[in-house]
């Protein structure tokens, strides 16, 4: 099991269904800079409980961090499970 920092976890569950980067940053109470968020994003690709997607093409594979304010992000099936798997408390 995937052990995930706070400001981690919070985007995860905030990625339920797909959400802009812009909403991310906007919503999210742990951190408010947009580098920190980024990198936290990127951290739960490479673990492949988040994607990166837009309305006409999934991003997935060819991810680019340059472009990350074009995508949204949704949780991954393995996402999904992680989150069931460790509950709010």
């Amino acid at each position: 099991m995937i052990e995930l920092p706070d400001l981690e976890s919070e985007l995860l569950r905030s990625c339920l269904f797909p959400e802009t980067f812009k909403t991310l940053v906007d919503e999210c109470n742990l951190e408010t800079k947009q580098s920190v968020i980024a990198d936290a994003i990127k951290n739960l690709i490479h673990h492949k409980l988040l994607v990166a997607s837009n309305s006409y093409v999934s991003l997935s594979w060819i991810y680019d961090s340059d472009k990350m304010k074009e995508s949204s992000f949704k949780a991954t099936a393995k996402g999904v499970e992680w989150m069931e798997l460790n509950p709010i408390s």
